[in-house]
């Protein structure tokens, strides 16, 4: 595996485990052969790992243009230091996928053969009892490959409440954390292979998962019991973040979206805690993991507003996050920015901004415990990007899946539509927030379907559906027939000049896929600013103007026309 920095340099990928062979009177757990080499150096039976707990919280000045700075600076050294590690990492690191996904981003040349390679390898060499996955999660909370290590060799615990449990069963507390960061992570990077142009890539991507897959699943499953609250609702934010893996784990997450949802209607809204040492106690993080997917899933969105609030709440003076009792924390603090950032207006990134700036290690990386430095540093360094736009370019559209979708033009329907108005409502922030919101329909099109046939109209309709799907930071929605509605993110205020340019892009695009013998049928808008309250009688109100401009232009022009309703 290579990868292509900035300059051209070739970097050779890692074969083989970084770390010194173990004594061979050592027998790894699960290992049959005296002195096999484990994913973690660490003897489980010997001395726990040193922790270094977060520092308390302390007030700090307002908000700055320095906390601007100070994110660039944390994106800078977060970037060398995984672009520099990454091509180090072991190929049994659970890691790995996300540090390449993230150099991949930064347009690093990857080969991801090595991997798959190594991940086959261990699906077919491995006793059938341990074939559930391709990667190994370690023996220890400790670092699975030493490019991400401390210099000292002392990690970090994040949930200092939890300490005995780390104490108690260092494996399972890592694992808690890690399995969750695994599937979902490398269930997507496999997912993406099975489209790759190299045949054999893709056909041994789609092996593996289905392999693992039915392990995926009963992890997954696992988590509807709702035993564990802060490691089901966190499995969930994870797949709601990953579009594909989400499809392809989508009824389980659904599941675990429903078990959750159901408890947190009968706790005033809120997901809590069940066991010491947070106990009938509304967490933060919890509640931030499933208002994040929530939204994302389209489901129960009632909810949306006392999550957003409560979450909200609880930020420290700091302008860090943190469950009951514990100092502000990189985990939680990252789930509750994610939330806000892209579900409340009124957010104000910059005093996280300064936080997380002050979390990182002087290395540049972002540690909660060890092993999932790579998977958070590349996290962080998404959201720290995320949170220097526009929240009109923050807001997030929930992921529709396949049933979500008219079946004609593969984009929402009107239902999405009602959905989505209910939030607008609840949400104070985007309540009040401007959201343009267009109306249109296609002149002609009855005619058109008439005489071409129903099939090339359904054509038109896909063809049409999907350009407007592609007007940035908006969502198209089919209202029914030849309606459609294009609704703008709240705060983006200039979805009239994107409709303008869309009408003017529309004859090319129609003559590109159904060729210039064909005239092409033209697109009435009519549009609007109004607040986010307000976007079922917006829609009503547009409906009657359409028709006003139907009568004033029954036969218009192939790029169409656009009328705003104040006009």
């Amino acid at each position: 595996m290579t990868f292509g920095g900035a300059g051209g340099t070739m970097l050779p990928m890692s074969v083989k485990p970084s770390w010194p062979r173990p004594d061979p009177a050592f027998r790894a757990p699960g290992t049959a052969v005296p002195g096999a080499i484990p994913i973690s150096p660490i003897d489980p039976g010997g001395s726990l790992r040193p922790r270094r707990l977060p520092l308390p919280a302390y007030p700090v000045p307002a908000a700055s243009p320095g906390d601007a700075r100070a994110a660039s600076a944390a994106i800078a050294r977060a970037t060398d230091v995984l672009m520099q590690v990454a091509p180090q990492l072991d190929l049994r690191d659970p890691m790995l996928p996300a540090a390449l996904r993230f150099a991949q981003r930064h347009e690093a040349s990857i080969l991801p053969s090595p991997i798959l390679g190594a991940w086959r390898q261990r699906t077919i060499a491995a006793p059938a009892q341990e074939r559930n996955t391709p990667w190994v999660l370690g023996f220890d909370a400790t670092p699975n490959s030493p490019g991400y290590d401390t210099p000292d060799g002392i990690g970090a615990l994040w949930r200092p409440r939890e300490r005995d449990w780390l104490d108690r069963d260092a494996t399972g507390f890592g694992h808690r954390l890690l399995a969750p960061i695994a599937l979902a992570e490398n269930v997507d990077f496999l997912v993406g292979l099975e489209t790759d142009g190299n045949a054999a890539v893709a056909r041994t991507a789609s092996e593996i998962l289905r392999e693992i897959q039915p392990r995926m699943e009963a992890d997954l499953a696992d988590c509807i019991v709702g035993i564990d609250p802060w490691r089901d609702t966190f499995a969930l934010w994870l797949l709601a973040r990953r579009p594909r893996a989400l499809a392809r784990l989508h009824p389980l997450a659904l599941a675990i979206a429903t078990r959750y949802g159901t408890l947190a209607s009968r706790l005033a809204g809120l997901v809590c805690g069940i066991r010491f040492p947070f106990e009938a106690v509304p967490l933060v993080s919890a509640n931030a993991h499933l208002g994040v997917a929530l939204w994302t899933l389209d489901y129960r969105p009632t909810l949306l507003a006392g999550i957003v609030s409560f979450v909200r709440s609880r930020q420290a003076v700091d302008g860090g996050f943190a469950d009951e009792g514990q100092h502000p924390d990189v985990l939680t603090t990252l789930a509750a920015a994610d939330l806000l950032a892209t579900l409340d207006p009124t957010f104000d990134p910059r005093p996280t901004i300064g936080w997380l700036a002050r979390a990182q290690e002087p290395t540049g990386w972002w540690r909660a415990l060890d092993p999932e430095v790579p998977w958070l540093t590349a996290a962080v360094v998404e959201w720290l990007e995320l949170a220097e736009r526009p929240f009109g370019e923050r807001f997030r559209w929930p992921a529709y899946q396949r049933v979500d979708l008219d079946r004609k033009t593969g984009i929402p329907g009107y239902v999405a539509f009602d959905r989505l108005a209910r939030v607008f409502e609840a949400l104070p922030g985007i309540a009040t927030a401007p959201v343009g919101l267009a109306f249109c329909d296609l002149a002609g099109f009855r005619d058109f379907n008439g005489h071409h046939g129903q099939d090339m109209g359904d054509r038109v309709l896909r063809t049409f559906a999907t350009a407007l799907a592609e007007i940035d930071a908006s969502l198209a929605i089919r209202d029914g027939g030849d309606e459609f509605l294009v609704v703008g993110a709240p705060g983006r205020r200039d979805l009239a000049a994107d409709i303008e340019r869309f009408r003017a892009e529309w004859p090319r695009r129609f003559a590109l896929e159904h060729g210039t013998a064909t005239r092409a049928v033209a697109p009435r808008f009519v549009l609007t600013i109004l607040e986010g309250q307000d976007l079922r009688d917006g829609r009503e109100r547009l409906g009657r103007a359409i028709s006003r401009v139907k009568a004033e232009a029954p036969d218009p022009a192939p790029d169409g026309v656009l009328r705003r309703l104040e006009d």
